[in-house]
């Protein structure tokens, strides 16, 4: 039997500047029965003292440190390695939790007798606050995973990839088979997610509004640079094109494929955050990407997009295909 019911998994990497505000919220949660694990991936801020302080905060808190930097994936990894509960969620160090976020959390998986459970979440942008919902009508309904994927050109639940918003039931879920791609410096949730997806049976949405998700200032989120990290998202979406074909599901391909291409898509018009020498490479891996994915597939997605879209990644196609 797990000595926790819930485990806690939070990366940091010289998230010193805000992780006052995640302890704090860390310290308001803290109850027996909730294991927390932070890794801290090689910071050289003030991220070490501010985890040795709130030892003496925070029950049940151990603190994990990489030598050198490994990124998110690995950290989370190695984290996934120390849990020691039932349950399992997340939390970024720059993010925080609301009054009851996680007894709320583990209540929901509990009363729905799910595999895991989504939520949505508070975008936190400066001083503005703004809901964001997962793209699921059906509330508090346990539902099979497989109806998840929704019809092409409509938001649905994979278009809601944040690991941070749910919760994941350890003895239906086996952790053992779901790594992060530590070759992914960012994305690494998204493949992550449609895992769970594919191999899990059942899920739900609670309409929780506790999870508050920074829209950062942090000048080290990879997800916010304009360099080679950027591009993850095309080592993220084979991968996640892999999983749908190997689970056979059509309608998983077609998501798969359509969500590779709307990435690419945004990422083309905003190429000018890069490099000449990355908007070329941008532009060789997502033709070599969108030509290897499948003929019905991708005729199906393009049928979606608008025509600018269309033609910029129907062009893009073709010279994938030579």
């Amino acid at each position: 039997m797990p000595a926790h019911e819930l485990a806690v998994v939070i990366a940091a990497h010289n998230a010193g500047e805000f992780l006052r505000t995640s302890l704090a919220s860390m310290a308001r949660e803290s109850r027996d029965g909730i294991q927390w694990i932070v890794v801290d991936d090689a910071s050289t801020d003030s991220t070490a003292a501010q985890l040795e302080r709130a030892s003496a905060t925070v029950p049940h808190l151990t603190v994990l440190t990489n030598e050198v930097n490994q990124g998110v994936a690995a950290s989370r990894n190695r984290a996934h390695r120390a849990v020691d509960a039932r349950y399992l969620t997340y939390l970024d160090a720059d993010d925080w939790y609301g009054p009851g976020h996680l007894e709320h959390l583990v209540s929901s998986i509990k009363d729905l007798q799910v595999d895991f459970v989504r939520t949505d979440h508070v975008v936190v942008d400066g001083h503005e606050r703004r809901l964001s919902r997962v793209p699921e009508m059906r509330r508090r309904i346990p539902h099979a995973t497989s109806s998840a994927f929704g019809f092409l050109g409509k938001r649905c639940a994979l278009n809601y990839l944040y690991i941070w918003a749910g919760i994941y039931d350890l003895e239906r879920i086996d952790l053992t088979g779901l790594d992060f791609d530590a070759r992914l410096r960012t994305a690494s949730d998204r493949p992550w997610m449609w895992q769970v997806y594919l191999e899990a049976e059942s899920t739900a949405v609670v309409p929780l509004n506790t999870y508050f998700y920074r829209k950062t200032t942090n000048a080290t989120a990879l997800t916010q640079a304009g360099n080679v990290s950027t591009l993850d998202f095309i080592g993220a979406s084979e991968s996640i094109t892999s999983l749908a074909l190997a689970s056979g599901d059509p309608r998983a391909i077609d998501r798969a494929v359509h969500s590779a291409m709307f990435l690419v898509d945004f990422h083309l018009e905003r190429e000018e955050r890069l490099t000449p020498e990355l908007q070329e490479h941008l532009r060789a891996r997502s033709a070599a990407m969108l030509a290897a994915a499948p003929q019905d597939s991708v005729d199906r997605a393009l049928r979606v997009f608008d025509p600018h879209a269309r033609d910029l990644l129907g062009a893009l196609i073709e010279t994938g295909r030579g």
